[in-house]
């Protein structure tokens, strides 16, 4: 294995152009390895609403580490977080503003699709090749490799393959990986709005409110990014969900959360009941394939714990391939791989279970998280934590560990 040269190799290839797809190309070039990209849809896709918008630095970072200058460029195009606000009913909890200069170490907001366009234009430089309009129909893996079949009824053969194709994963469901977990019934209505033209969107504070008086008791949040702000609504279970994320039920209800010149500059609108759940395997039994990003999770987005971790899936994964590459033997590349494949997995599940808790939290459905929330209100105006408890509910950020991965603090 290791007395091939990269321009000897058949190229690895990665399934899904996006952002987690993109990372494993730039992540794989950037070790000398020549790549293929894989996308089922079009070049020219339309690439609707902003998708995910919160990449912490940790994240950042790690886009840097794998190409200098290309985590600078995504952070200088997104917005710093000016603070976070948290309402209980009526009654203010929590308020924190923060400065500047500590924000940009924290985190960045910007559309998915502005950080795909920077991902991209990276890619191109290192070479890598892309195939786009070509779907993915069946995958089989073998000792030696891995064979991928097209709709067009072509044949691929790579050494190694990076699963990003998303949610409905060709390559997952091909090696007949399934997905472990639940569903969460509360549907979620999320929606992007412009940004408003008198300046003062980016300089919003992250807003949640449980209980907002004037929508019969439901939850929302609101958060600035890049170009817009992102506005979301829980539902109850006995709304009519489909009104309530129609042009006419969003108008209604925006304009009562946000100033009502947002309910008349609305980007995108969509319908949400979360996912909570975890591949079975990230790998193959001959681990020749890695799942990343949603084709191997799927997690409710507060926190961030969706792409966030999924960029450091793809470059985890990445890492791994060159090395078992390198490796003297067969076996000890199969270990390389599965050690990969089993350490983010394990980060997997346990983004899954603090991402469950936040949801528990924010929807309050049994009793006694209900009666915990009504305490801590009353609390909040003396006892500091108390707030921060019921402001960090769907984010559930945890202070970094002394001993954590050495994948990431977080993810």
């Amino acid at each position: 294995m290791s007395s091939q040269s990269a321009d000897e190799q058949d190229p690895c290839v990665v399934v899904g152009a996006g952002p987690v797809g993109l990372t494993a190309a730039v992540a794989l070039a950037g070790k000398g390895l020549p790549v293929l990209v894989l996308e089922a849809e079009p070049q020219d896709r339309l690439r609707t609403g902003s998708r995910a918008i919160a990449f912490l630095i940790p994240t950042v970072n790690r886009w840097e580490k794998i190409r200098p200058g290309m985590g600078d460029s995504i952070a200088e195009a997104g917005n710093v977080l000016a603070g976070g606000e948290a309402y209980y009913g009526d009654k203010r909890v929590f308020t924190i503003r923060v400065n500047p200069v500590l924000s940009k170490h924290f985190a960045r907001t910007l559309s998915q699709k502005k950080v795909e366009a920077i991902l991209y234009a990276e890619a191109i430089k290192l070479g890598v090749e892309f195939r786009w309009a070509t779907p993915v129909t069946g995958v089989t893996t073998h000792s030696d490799g891995v064979t991928i079949e097209l709709e067009s009824g072509e044949q691929i053969n790579t050494p190694y393959l990076i699963a990003a194709d998303g949610a409905r994963s060709v390559v997952r469901k091909a090696l007949g990986i399934t997905m472990e977990g639940h569903t969460d019934p509360t549907p979620f209505i999320i929606v992007d709005v412009d940004e408003h033209p008198d300046g003062s969107t980016p300089l919003k504070s992250i807003f949640f409110q449980y209980n907002r008086p004037e929508l019969d008791g439901r939850n929302v949040m609101y958060m600035p990014f890049a170009g817009g702000m992102r506005v979301d609504l829980q539902c109850k279970p006995s709304d009519d969900a489909e009104y309530l994320s129609s042009p006419e039920g969003v108008r209604e209800w925006v304009g009562k959360v946000v100033d009502p010149w947002y309910a008349e500059h609305i980007q995108w609108i969509s319908m949400y009941r979360f996912h909570q759940v975890v591949a079975d395997t990230y790998t193959d039994p001959h681990r020749r394939v890695i799942l990343a990003g949603e084709a191997a999770h799927l997690f409710a987005p507060w926190g961030g714990r969706g792409l966030n971790s999924g960029v450091f899936d793809a470059t985890d994964a990445a890492t791994a391939i060159a090395e078992a590459l390198r490796a003297p033997d067969r076996e000890q590349a199969r270990k390389v791989i599965e050690r990969c494949a089993t350490d983010r997995r394990d980060w997997g599940l346990r983004n899954r279970a603090v991402s469950s808790a936040g949801l528990r939290r924010m929807r309050g459905a049994d009793q006694l998280t209900r009666v915990q929330r009504t305490i801590a209100a009353h609390l909040a105006p003396v006892v500091w934590p108390a707030g921060f408890w019921l402001a960090n509910g769907g984010v559930q950020l945890k202070l970094p560990r002394l001993r954590a991965s050495k994948s990431s603090l977080f993810y």
